[in-house]
């Protein structure tokens, strides 16, 4: 799931771990910079800070091209 920071003003300050394989410091640094960041899970409390980024697939038959 892609994720991205609610309000660069309100940066994650906690040591939350979004990867299975352990916390990454790299990773809290994009997220607060305001990039879009692939991750694992995503605990509770961050929630708060952060919100899912939903793709757009465009459908190839709309009706637009037909």
């Amino acid at each position: 799931m892609k994720i991205k920071i609610i309000n660069k003003d309100k940066p994650i300050t906690s040591l939350w771990c979004f990867k299975f394989t352990g916390y990454d410091s790299s990773l809290i640094k994009e997220i607060n910079s305001g990039k879009q960041v692939v991750v694992d899970k995503v605990p509770k409390p961050a929630w708060d800070f952060v919100e899912t980024v939903k793709t757009n697939n465009k459908n190839k038959n709309t009706k637009e091209n037909k």
